[in-house]
């Protein structure tokens, strides 16, 4: 086990700060739970006592896209229905419903999926939705597919969701809105603002000039869904390439996830007032891109060639392009993206559209700069730096908002290793990792007892050595931890991806 600290400097600070204090483990084995046709499910076994009650698993994949599905649905279809009602909490609030309002928003879910999210994708991706929902039926949990695409939907929404029921049922299916609560009535707990970072660095900044990259996802704390916390390795027979995504069951897509080509894929929320629905899933999206690509100019290519619906921040980062840059035979090894509705904008590294950008004080009169590009690094939180993305932007995008003030502890934590002379390796890029992640406003560099903050899952990637360190959130209620403070487990993926 290794414990690491950072100084660093705080945002708007001229003293260090220290940074929190993690462990991270070695994966010792794959302990075999269930096996169908190629396919098998393991229990995770680490080296060392971690901060879980129950270990992760790891569900291999393999073969025709209808049989991978099928052994998913076999895998988890006892506990589908529980997982999604939890997320659906998450989202929505608890306790404001009953099972006919349950049953509507369910059919929301459904016609949206059907109607609109569905439409653009692969027809591999179907198949293997169509296998889960055959293989969870076989083993005794009739329709329960219907709880992974609800899930998937549910995750590709807007930030205010329960606006979204009341709109959808005006609008589109107006024969449910009686079944929804009468909007005089109480409504849904205010969701927790979704609040998530990612960063890449390489080159000259790290050992060997290595790409390591990173992807925090801060989101409702303490739902039940890290009950089922999973690692799901894809390898179809078809051709794409193999593929491994973090996350939580069954929520079926990239939440976090690495390619055996290096590729590295992240999101974060960026609340755009450009939105549809007609569009490529953003966590089945993201998973096209690890089974397309081996570079960024491919993963933009495949980008381009699809569809956004609401707006993210997006990363894609190359363990290939790593290898090129060092050989003086590329430019940059992570690609940024703020999307909405049919506009994405691209960021590399030092991009003057970033240095450029200002806050206007419309109450002082006032300008701030708010945009601290570097060489060899892009990073981003839940706001924007191109002028459209930022017109269209609805939160605030003062200098003292929460996701600019983590923006920053992502700049200073990498400009104080450049500033000391600490070529960034792997417990380096966690450590940054883990000083983004949401704690809370009073403990961002604190992870003693900590059960503030929203973080949920936390990876860093070292690509190059097909290598990822992943963190769940843990235990619950006063014993709740976040993720970045939970213990990062070190999975090598070589021998899953062969």
């Amino acid at each position: 086990m290794y414990f690491i600290a950072l100084f660093t400097a705080c945002f708007a600070c001229t003293a260090f700060a220290d940074g929190p204090h993690l462990s991270v483990v070695d994966v010792k084995d794959y302990a075999k739970v269930q096996s169908y046709g190629e396919s098998t499910l393991y229990k995770i076994v680490a080296s060392e006592t971690t901060s879980y009650e129950a270990p992760p698993y790891l569900v291999e994949l393999v073969g025709a896209r209808y049989d991978m599905g099928y052994a998913y649905g076999v895998f988890f279809s006892d506990r589908m229905e529980a997982i999604y009602r939890a997320f659906l909490e998450s989202q929505l609030g608890k306790h404001w419903y009953d099972d006919a309002a349950l049953a509507a928003i369910g059919i929301a879910l459904d016609w949206q999926w059907n109607s609109y999210l569905s439409v653009q994708l692969p027809e591999t991706f179907k198949e293997e939705l169509d296998g889960i929902n055959d293989g969870a039926s076989a083993a005794g949990c009739h329709g329960c597919g219907s709880y992974v695409t609800r899930t998937i939907t549910l995750a590709n929404m807007p930030g205010d969701v329960q606006d979204f029921l009341y709109i959808l049922a005006e609008e589109a299916i107006p024969s449910i809105l009686h079944l929804l609560p009468p909007k005089s009535s109480p409504q849904p707990e205010k969701v927790t603002q979704k609040l998530c970072s990612m960063f890449g660095i390489w080159g000259s900044r790290t050992e060997k000039q290595k790409l390591f990259s990173a992807r925090n996802l801060d989101w409702n704390k303490d739902t039940g869904v890290n009950e089922l916390k999973v690692i799901t390795v894809y390898k179809p027979s078809d051709g794409a390439y193999s593929h491994a995504t973090v996350g939580f069951v069954p929520l079926y897509g990239a939440l976090a996830g690495m390619s055996s080509q290096g590729i590295t894929v992240h999101e974060a929320n960026l609340e755009e007032n450009e939105i549809t629905f007609s569009g490529f899933p953003w966590v089945l999206r993201l998973r096209y891109i690890m089974e397309m690509a081996t570079n960024l100019e491919e993963a933009r290519s495949l980008w381009e060639k699809t569809n956004n619906t609401v707006g993210f921040n997006h990363m894609v980062a190359s363990g290939n392009d790593a290898v090129a840059y060092a050989a003086n035979k590329s430019d940059y090894c992570a690609l940024a993206m703020e999307t909405m509705y049919n506009y994405t904008a691209f960021f590399a590294d030092n991009d003057p559209r970033e240095a450029a950008a200002l806050y206007q004080d419309t109450t002082t009169n006032s300008s701030t700069r708010i945009g601290f590009p570097v060489t060899e690094a892009v990073w981003r939180t839940n706001h924007g730096y191109d002028p459209v993305i930022r017109e269209h932007y609805e939160w605030s995008q003062s200098p003292t908002s929460w996701s600019m003030q983590r923006y920053m502890m992502i700049h200073e934590a990498i400009t104080s290793y450049e500033r000391n002379g600490v070529a960034v390796g792997p417990l380096e890029a966690i450590n940054i990792t883990a000083i983004a992640a949401n704690k809370g406003t009073q403990h961002p560099y604190d992870c003693m007892d900590n059960t503030d903050g929203t973080n949920v899952l936390s990876v860093t990637y070292d690509p190059n050595d097909k290598t990822m360190y992943t963190a769940w959130e843990s235990k619950s209620g006063e014993n709740w931890r976040p993720a970045c403070c939970s213990t990062y487990m070190k999975v090598n993926l070589t021998s899953l991806f062969a």
